[in-house]
């Protein structure tokens, strides 16, 4: 059994993951109306969204927050990157696994030793070594805080343009 198999929203990434939509002089619009719907559908749930007039003004604020440079942030996070390799979640998941295997009892090689046996992938080196050189958070979660402003804002301002 898979990671997938446990995931009720596995439908979700399938549906985005399709390829291009291939159309031609005999394709049929009823046709590629019901796939378009079930990959509206998708793509709204991927966003936690309903299709109501908000859902949809909120993905319109998503998609172009994510896609249009007019619309995209520079936070001090970026500007404050201290070059090279962007931080990621490994090293910061391994550094917690590592925590709460110590905090339930294990000394800091036994715990390393347990990730390795559970996550083949990761060597009890790799898990080790988390605990050492400076805590770092994942840049993506250094920014969530920033987005939180743009996302009110965006909202604010999508408000004050609505026309009821």
């Amino acid at each position: 059994m898979t990671d997938d198999d446990h995931d009720p929203n596995v439908w979700i990434h399938e549906t985005l993951d399709r390829p291009p939509l291939r159309i031609d002089d005999h394709t049929d619009a009823p046709a590629l109306a019901a796939e378009l719907r079930e990959r509206l559908e998708a793509l709204l749930a991927a966003h936690m969204l309903e299709p109501t007039p908000d859902g949809w003004r909120d993905l319109a604020l998503a998609l172009a927050a994510k896609h249009e440079p007019a619309f995209q942030i520079e936070t001090p996070v970026d500007r404050e990157s201290l070059g090279g390799r962007p931080a990621g979640w490994s090293r910061f998941v391994n550094r917690s696994r590592m925590k709460s295997a110590m905090r339930a009892g294990l000394n800091q090689k036994q715990a390393a030793q347990q990730i390795h046996r559970e996550t083949p992938d990761v060597s009890a080196s790799t898990a080790q070594n988390a605990m050492s050189g400076a805590k770092r958070i994942p840049d993506q979660m250094a920014r969530w805080q920033y987005e939180r402003i743009l996302d009110r804002a965006f909202h604010a301002a999508a408000k004050a343009l609505s026309r009821k």
